[in-house]
């Protein structure tokens, strides 16, 4: 089931198969797996002349409108990751400490919560509501 999303080019803007940027591989997936819509952005981000610290104020958008904080993440929950004191990434939570997510410039992987990497930038985990 997730080899689909697995290997996606990174493409900012990008909301399929072709390329996605992290909130289009989120998008893809809540779309085809969990079957909830959700915004996809993109033009929003166009407007923007996107850059990585622009995703973070659309981020806390829809937070605030459409998740809560959760401690402890489920299957499907998003993570969200902060560049310095800005969020800027985001992926979803698959399980036993696995992170599906997109940042670039190479494509979508299945990376470990615990990489250090990813480990000292995590923000927050996200329910849906």
């Amino acid at each position: 089931m997730l080899d689909r999303f697995i290997g996606i080019p990174y493409v900012a803007h990008g909301r399929d198969y072709v390329g996605a940027d992290c909130w289009g591989l989120v998008y893809l997936y809540y779309r085809d797996v969990l079957g909830l819509p959700i915004p996809s952005y993109s033009a929003e981000m166009q407007d923007r002349e996107f850059h990585r610290r622009d995703i973070g104020p659309l981020i806390e958008i829809e937070r605030k409108r459409h998740w809560c904080r959760v401690d402890v993440p489920s299957p499907g929950d998003c993570v969200l990751f902060r560049a310095g004191k800005h969020n800027s990434h985001v992926g979803v939570f698959i399980a036993a400490g696995r992170l599906l997510h997109s940042e670039g410039p190479g494509p979508s992987v299945l990376a470990r919560l615990d990489d250090i990497r990813l480990r000292s930038r995590i923000a927050g985990y996200f329910k849906l509501k």
